[in-house]
């Protein structure tokens, strides 16, 4: 059985497309370009800040930005972020109650994001996350995002823990495929938006295995029964 859980942020604790899309647009209008959608916005998160921007300029221009011009709008657009980070963005139902829980229930934990490491640590601060979580790593800590198992490594090594006594928790098959690469199991949410994939169908016929839940509360409850029986 799993002692340690390594968490995603976006789509599992937190809900930031808000903050995201305003970031993204004022990239996007300060370039003279277009502005997209929220919608947009949702099917385009999920692998890193880098990934969103060139999707996002893919979609305003009508055709695939070359490699300089997403280096070069990079920059800009992590800009916005910090100046948007946190001011939208909403705490998902039922997380602290959740991660208290799983604290006094004796489960380790760890949140392994994709969103630029600095930025995903003011979030945790803000909103109370910090006392739950040994370690928080994003993008910028390790060479390599999910779906690369690098990051999930990492922060086992930084608990003290061995990888195989993880389980990852998140929203997308991003999530599920570094659990995989890491050889464990995930747990997955419908919580997040998974670039536009319902994520019980993509698990039914991607990962078998991995158990999803509706909510936090549902996924906790489960884990600390799950303890306790064993």
């Amino acid at each position: 059985m799993a002692n340690t859980l390594l968490f995603d942020l976006d789509g599992t604790l937190l809900d930031s497309v808000d903050d995201l899309t305003v970031a993204i647009n004022n990239t996007l209008t300060s370039l003279a370009l277009k502005t997209i959608t929220r919608n947009d916005v949702t099917l385009f998160i999920g692998k890193g800040a880098k990934v969103l921007v060139q999707r996002a300029l893919e979609k305003s221009c009508g055709k695939k930005p070359d490699e300089n011009t997403v280096l070069e709008t990079l920059p800009r657009y992590l800009s916005e972020m910090k100046l948007a980070e946190g001011t939208r963005t909403k705490q998902l139902p039922g997380v602290p109650q959740s991660l208290k829980a799983l604290q006094e229930a004796g489960f380790k934990m760890a949140i392994v994001t994709n969103k630029p490491a600095a930025i995903a640590r003011r979030l945790a601060a803000q909103f109370d996350l910090m006392p739950y979580f040994e370690t928080i790593l994003g993008a910028g800590d390790v060479d390599s995002v999910k779906p690369n198992p690098e990051m999930l490594i990492e922060a086992a090594h930084r608990m003290g823990v061995s990888i195989r006594d993880c389980v990852m928790i998140g929203d997308s098959m991003n999530d599920s495929l570094a659990a995989r690469n890491a050889g464990i199991r995930a747990y997955l949410l419908k919580t997040g938006y998974n670039e536009g994939v319902v994520i019980d169908q993509w698990a039914k016929e991607n990962a078998p295995d991995d158990l999803v839940f509706n909510t936090m509360t549902e996924l906790s409850e489960y884990l600390i029964n799950e303890r306790r029986t064993k």
